[in-house]
């Protein structure tokens, strides 16, 4: 007993020097790109392009019995992805297989139980459709015209130190956006509606002002899980030369980052060999 305690105290301290030693924000983080079966949109594809060139990212096409594949027929678990993203701008709905009963369930048992996952452009409605939020009411808006004038969100004064706002400087606006968006988005707005139940950690700005209510920055603690959403015209990834784009593509990686800090199936290696979860790592500690 007195070699198994001792074994089991050097193997946690081990972990917890390597979880320290990692490079954790790097290609080690496996990333879930939620999708239907059909061709990505430009902006999609444009997104998926990045996340896939800085994190393990596989493309994750929901079945609508709650079984997910990857673009060769494969069957994954959703637990094999420390954190999900669901980003859609093709249409102005999120697409049917995402909403069958069976999908909504196994996204929702991944998030309660430790996952975290990214909704972004009309996937911000998802927190509806999982039955998170229900308090909000989201709307979904045409694609952007040519030539707005820089958008992006204000940090909350509560949100401020946020570790997603990371390398920015929260007194001023962060622009997201300065040119014209081929895809549908949506957002929460308080006009006739309540404010989202999730924690606002950023409003909408358009041209340095403050928006009109639209909350497109927001966070769900939902059991063991988190969600971020991020709407509003703040997902232009086909943009990839402006000072906005390179805010964008920053605070992605944050909000990715920090879910994937966050999640039980946040993937620890010791030398390529040994590896386990968050998930399991916090059931040893206890």
């Amino acid at each position: 007993m007195k070699y198994k305690i001792t074994f089991q105290s050097l193997f946690i301290t081990i972990l917890c020097s390597v979880i320290i030693t990692l490079p954790v924000y790097s290609v080690d983080i496996t990333v879930g790109f939620l999708t239907s079966g059909d061709e990505l949109h430009e902006v999609e594809e444009a997104a998926y392009n990045w996340a896939d060139d800085n994190y393990q990212t596989t493309r994750l096409i929901a079945n609508d019995n709650g079984t997910f594949k990857n673009n060769a027929g494969t069957a994954l678990k959703l637990d094999q992805y420390a954190v999900l993203w669901l980003l859609h701008t093709k249409s102005n709905k999120i697409p049917d297989a995402l909403l069958s009963d069976g999908t909504k369930k196994a996204i929702l048992d991944y998030i309660e139980s430790g996952g975290g996952i990214f909704l972004s452009a009309v996937g911000l409605r998802y927190v509806v459709d999982l039955g998170v939020e229900k308090g909000g009411n989201p709307r979904v808006f045409q694609p952007l015209g040519k030539g707005p004038p820089p958008i992006g969100v204000k940090p909350t004064d509560e949100a401020k130190n946020h570790p997603i706002f990371k390398g920015f400087d929260t007194s001023a606006p962060i622009f997201l956006t300065s040119m014209d968006q081929g895809g549908f988005t949506s957002d929460f707005h308080n006009f006739a509606a309540k404010d989202p139940t999730g924690t606002i950690l950023g409003t909408k700005t358009r041209g340095g002002g403050g928006g009109a209510g639209e909350r497109p920055l927001v966070e769900y603690d939902v059991q063991d899980g988190i969600i971020i959403t991020l709407g509003h015209h703040n997902g232009v990834y086909t943009d990839s030369k402006s000072k906005e784009s390179d805010n964008l593509r920053m605070l992605t990686k944050n909000i990715l980052n920090y879910l994937a800090d966050n999640s039980a199936y946040l993937s620890v290696q010791l030398n390529g060999k040994l590896t386990t979860t968050w998930g399991r790592l916090k059931s040893t500690l206890e």
